[in-house]
């Protein structure tokens, strides 16, 4: 009976070995991997290790198995979103968020270089939604100007740009175009950033043009950065 235990044991280790099933001590590669080995999964959070090394350096993500297995890498919950405040402006004009008073840098650390390093060599296109929420602060389109000179701009973590007189980023909805703001005060304004040269993304920062008056206020929520 040993025997035959023993042997359906290794029989499990070996099926795990070639098809993964995203636990912490037995990840997949990426989330395509583990759709490809268990079709029938559902979209949740897995375990994977891109560079495929010991799987204390594993990450967890989440994988959208509606869309065939995408590796979705969320920012570190402390560096991905602020409510909306009012905002000082800095001595000199054009600052990032990060060198705001108070203002941040969108963060991976969770997740590592190294691996996100290999997500990029394992995928062919990535995209990031960033919602910019406002009151009574322009995002990209100035309603009351008709123009974009308001327009915030987007940085990949290669420093690539992305903003109206650069490579222009998807505008989902732009509720921050309004002339007085809406009922209530906070609109939000949707980017949806996707590229297939892997290095621009993820998002880490972003600059805000239109605030620094006593009725102003701006904040932000970074997505999740999704391989595929």
């Amino acid at each position: 009976m040993d025997m035959y235990t023993n042997i359906y044991t290794m029989r499990q280790d070996l099926e795990r070995m070639k098809k993964p099933i995203g636990t912490k001590d037995n990840p997949a590669r990426t989330c395509r991997d583990l759709f490809y080995g268990h079709p029938k999964f559902k979209d949740g959070w897995y375990w994977i290790d891109p560079n495929l090394g010991m799987p204390d350096d594993a990450v967890y993500v989440f994988c959208n198995m509606t869309v065939f297995g995408e590796t979705c890498v969320f920012p570190d919950i402390h560096s991905s979103k602020i409510i909306n405040i009012p905002w000082r402006r800095t001595s000199r004009d054009g600052a990032w968020f990060s060198a705001l008073r108070g203002g941040f840098k969108i963060t991976y650390e969770t997740t590592g270089v190294v691996q996100m390093t290999f997500l990029r060599l394992l995928s062919s296109y990535a995209y990031q939604n960033f919602t910019y929420t406002c009151v009574r602060s322009k995002a990209w389109f100035d309603e009351e100007n008709l123009n974009h000179n308001k327009a915030i701009r987007l940085m990949g973590q290669d420093d690539q740009i992305f903003s109206i007189d650069t490579i222009k980023p998807n505008v989902i909805t732009d509720g921050c175009a309004a002339k007085s703001g809406v009922p209530g005060g906070q609109a939000r304004t949707v980017f949806e950033v996707r590229s297939k040269t892997l290095d621009h993304l993820p998002l880490v920062d972003f600059q805000p043009t239109d605030y620094g008056l006593p009725n102003q206020a701006f904040g932000f929520e970074a997505g999740p950065v999704c391989f595929k």
